[in-house]
């Protein structure tokens, strides 16, 4: 590992661990949480009802008060806020975390394991009875190996995901010579064979028209590595990191995004100067890309006439080839090859930090908040997919009838690899490699191979020599 490398996760985790040791407030103080979440507005106004009925509904079971102080942070700033309240001792009970930061933080050891409060235990039976209430793949982000020990240390308390958008209005105008070519106007392609055939009808590089718009963001192309079995790491038991990505699964999903970006009918979206994928399908530049729910005001606000659905799967021939198990295996009748589809999740954790003196408290607070009369009310006022899975069923979605198409992708979607310093490994490792890959100036082996080298060498030798150290 280079020297600022080595300084950055160091440093980082190091922040992590300080705020495992804050004091906590003395005795004599007011009972009371405090929780920091990054909700829009929107959502801000509702939260902060549903607290209100929260102390109001504690204060009628048990006959004592209980404040809950509510702080709006940033997602960006987060991370960085929680590390300077630790400098002053001022960590909240509770923060709302962007799910991908949950790694960091119990790698730190700043968070509270979940299973050890005894709110958990007289709820669930296992780790694996709470997964089966909510939606897996945002469950599983709160789901960390660390030095060798599973543990759960988040509940989801939002999710999203990322689905395929099309234009129809682009579909219509083109629907004579998709048809002339065997494809169906009225519906996207279900595998990226089928993609690419649209894209061929749909593309005119005359006027700037291409038929999809490709990120070259790590994050938006999970969905590939996920559905094509990529594992980017190992953990055995003692704990250990092994990189994992270079196999035949991690070659045949460069591949597909290399054959896609070369395909003609990419509008070099992925290009780190080029029109993105949002504001290509705003512009009418792309029929289709990869977006998520947080698109769909801005999309209807521009007039455009779009609808969502599953992002494609492999073709059969590569689910053959791969022998690729499908991801919604329930769903192989009814969905066909878009069972093998997937995509990843986002979204935000709600975790209880170790230095607070309100454990249980806390814990009562996530699964309330969690619970399913109050997931079904954060989805009716806001369009939001509940993360308990008991709120899905007879769901009235009337007011936001695209909810119901993320909901199918969440079933099929995956989570963030478990790595601690996610930024590092998008910004310095990923980003430099997958543009010398679509650009042609390396095979798809060259960089799972240098992938593989940086990420042992940056983060997981890291992990490593702290076992090997007995650090805790």
């Amino acid at each position: 590992m280079t020297s600022w490398l080595r300084i950055a996760m160091a440093a980082s985790l190091a922040a992590s661990a300080a705020l495992s040791g804050c004091s906590a407030p003395p005795d004599g103080e007011p009972a009371g949480l405090e929780v920091w979440h990054a909700f829009t507005p929107e959502e801000t106004a509702v939260f902060e009802e549903i607290v209100g009925e929260y102390e109001a509904d504690y204060r009628e079971r048990t006959g004592e008060a209980l404040d809950v102080s509510v702080k709006y942070v940033s997602y960006g700033d987060m991370f960085t806020k929680l590390k300077t309240a630790a400098l002053g001792d001022m960590t909240p009970d509770v923060a709302f975390v962007d799910a991908i930061k949950v790694t960091d933080l119990a790698f730190g050891r700043a968070l509270t394991s979940l299973p050890e409060l005894e709110g958990f235990q007289a709820r669930y039976e296992s780790i694996e009875a709470a997964r089966e209430e909510f939606v897996g793949a945002s469950f599983d982000a709160g789901v960390v190996n660390r030095l060798g020990e599973t543990g759960l240390y988040a509940l989801p308390v939002q999710t999203t995901t990322v689905s395929l958008f099309w234009n129809r209005e682009m579909f219509r105008a083109r629907a004579g010579e998709l048809r002339d070519a065997g494809l169906d106007p009225n519906r996207p392609p279900r595998d990226w064979d089928e993609l690419i055939e649209y894209g061929e009808v749909l593309t005119d590089e005359r006027t700037g028209v291409y038929g999809f718009g490709m990120s070259g963001s790590l994050w938006f192309n999970f969905p590939v590595y996920n559905m094509y079995g990529v594992e980017f790491v190992e953990y055995d038991d003692s704990g250990r990191a092994s990189a994992r990505m270079n196999d035949k699964n991690g070659i045949a999903a460069l591949r597909r995004l290399r054959t896609l970006a070369e395909s003609g009918i990419e509008g070099g979206a992925w290009r780190r100067s080029a029109l993105s994928p949002d504001a290509g399908f705003i512009n009418r530049r792309y029929a289709m890309i990869m977006t998520g729910p947080w698109q769909v005001e801005a999309f209807s606000n521009a007039g455009l006439d779009f609808d969502i659905s599953m992002i494609p799967s492999p073709p059969q021939h590569e689910i053959d080839e791969l022998g690729l198990p499908p991801r919604a295996p329930e769903d192989v009748e009814r969905l066909g090859t878009l069972a093998w589809s997937s995509s990843n999740v986002g979204g935000q954790s709600g975790v209880i930090m170790r230095s607070s003196d309100s454990k249980e408290a806390a814990f009562e607070f996530l699964e309330y908040f969690t619970s399913e009369p109050v997931q079904r009310r954060w989805a009716s006022e806001l369009g939001q997919i509940p993360v308990r899975r008991s709120a899905w069923d007879g769901l009235d979605t009337s007011r936001f009838p695209f909810m119901t198409k993320f909901m199918d992708q969440l079933k099929t979607s995956k989570r963030i690899p478990q790595i601690p310093l996610y930024g590092i490994l998008e910004s310095n490792i990923y980003n430099p490699e997958i543009d010398l890959l679509l650009q042609g100036r390396q095979s798809p082996e060259d960089m799972l191979r240098k992938m593989d080298e940086r990420m042992q060498a940056d983060i997981f030798d890291n992990i490593n020599e702290a076992i090997g150290d007995g650090q805790e």
